[in-house]
Formats: structure tokens, C-alpha cells, sequence
């Protein structure tokens, strides 16, 4: 039986680990690159969605750079309602559009700003409260929504 000495197991030792570490570090140096130019951002793999409900459907929507954003609503509440106020839930939306009104059935924009915008192409989220009134004495009522999409 021949004796394999300490030396040469060093050496066996060192190539294994020189082997694997050129691998595990071309594997660093890929994921790195991929994160960097933004490949692995979960948010570029989410869709674009605005929602506020089925009664106060969300037909279109743009966030825009020059920091204002656009909603087409249809009124799906079975009566006229009349939109008094917009707010930001964590104070994103600044300006608050006058009061106007959606009849059943048909769409309308509401625009309004926002204090803070992402620059042109990436998403952004926006959480609003829109504040509205059923035509006749109903009091208030608060619709929360979403609006995630592209900023263009």
C-alpha cells in the first residue's frame, strides 16, 4: 500500500477549491450583472392594474413624469354619483380635482397630481381615495384603489 503524503493531499485540496471558486464566482459575477441592468426587479414582471372596485371601474389609466395622473372612470353604481375628493393614502396625491359628477353608465377623467413621481419607464404605485356622493341626500362614501403602471 503506498503512502500518499500530506503534500499532495494540499495539493488536490487547493485545485478542488480553485475549481469551484472560478465557477461560484463567474456565477456572482452573472447575477450581479443581471440585477444591476434591472433583470431581476419583480416589479418589471408585474402587470400594470388599477382597481377600485367593480361599482367604479377603473377604464383607463397613465401616470405621466410631468407628475399628474390620469383615470378614466364608468359609473357602475346604478345611480348618478358626483366625485368630491381624491386623496393620497400615504399623501402621494397633492391636488384635489372640483367636484363633478358621473351619470350611470358612462365614463369620465379624473386628473389630478402627484407630489412624487418615478422617472419616465419605471412603475409606480399609487394608492388613492376617492371620496363620492350618490345623487340625492346620501351622505359620503370612500372608494380605496390601486393604480400601478408605467410611468410615461
Amino acid at each position: 500500500m503506498r503512502k500518499i503524503s500530506m503534500k499532495r493531499k494540499a495539493q488536490v485540496a487547493f485545485e478542488y477549491l480553485a475549481t469551484y471558486g472560478w465557477a461560484i464566482m463567474v456565477a456572482l459575477v452573472a447575477i450581479g450583472a443581471l440585477a444591476y441592468f434591472g433583470f431581476l426587479n419583480p416589479t418589471n414582471l408585474l402587470p400594470n392594474k388599477c382597481d377600485f372596485g367593480k361599482q367604479l371601474e377603473c377604464v383607463e389609466y397613465r401616470i405621466l413624469s410631468n407628475g399628474t395622473f390620469n383615470i378614466m372612470f364608468r359609473n357602475n353604481f346604478g345611480k348618478d354619483i358626483s366625485i368630491t375628493n381624491v386623496d393620497g393614502v400615504d399623501n402621494t396625491v397633492t391636488m384635489k380635482p372640483p367636484v363633478f359628477s358621473i351619470e350611470v353608465g358612462t365614463t369620465k377623467e379624473l386628473s389630478a397630481a402627484v407630489s412624487k413621481t418615478k422617472l419616465r419607464g419605471e412603475k409606480q404605485e399609487l394608492n388613492i381615495i376617492v371620496t363620492f356622493k350618490r345623487t340625492g341626500s346620501y351622505p359620503e362614501h370612500n372608494v380605496t384603489g390601486t393604480v400601478f403602471a408605467i410611468v410615461q
